[in-house]
């Protein structure tokens, strides 16, 4: 997996991004783990968890979409302008390689099939995400991948697949 303290080079020098908690969010983790070839954002924290850093703070993105091709697409203060100290500077852990590639083809074989731990509980996969631990879940039933839908489908719901899947 890739993941750390998010850093960018500006005008040949490596600084920080800082935000506050209700600023950085999923869809600005995408766009860096996207950017760095990481696949899907699998957590964001804010706090230092890998240490703060040191020197220039060169990023305070205020909105990200999620589809923005870099970090400095996203709306931001400017560069070198920012309300924060290295206390706030932000960090991803991405995804990292991909899970499964079908396609949604319910009678294809994945290329690389993830099997849960339970042997009765058949094998998930997660198609047409923009990273690999992203997408669409499907499970093998009855020898065919079939789609999950389920009005009632929560954050317990998508934890238990991730933790299946080892996306974090």
């Amino acid at each position: 997996r890739c993941a750390g303290r998010v850093e960018v080079k500006h005008e040949g020098q490596w600084g920080t991004v800082c935000c506050f908690d209700f600023e950085w969010d999923t869809d600005a983790a995408s766009v860096v783990c996207r950017q760095l070839g990481c696949g899907a954002a699998a957590r964001t924290t804010i706090y230092t968890l890998f240490g703060a850093g040191a020197g220039q703070i060169w990023l305070h993105p205020n909105f990200c979409r999620g589809h923005e091709r870099a970090l400095h697409d996203c709306s931001h203060m400017g560069w070198g302008h920012h309300d924060y100290d290295h206390d706030t500077d932000v960090e991803v852990t991405c995804s990292g390689e991909g899970l499964c590639d079908h396609a949604g083809d319910q009678h294809a074989a994945p290329s690389c099939p993830v099997s849960t731990s339970d042997g009765d509980a058949g094998e998930l996969c997660l198609v047409n995400g923009v990273g690999p631990c992203e997408g669409r879940v499907e499970v093998k039933l009855r020898g065919q991948w079939r789609t999950i839908a389920d009005d009632e489908w929560d954050m317990e719901d998508t934890e238990v697949v991730c933790q299946q899947l080892s996306c974090g």
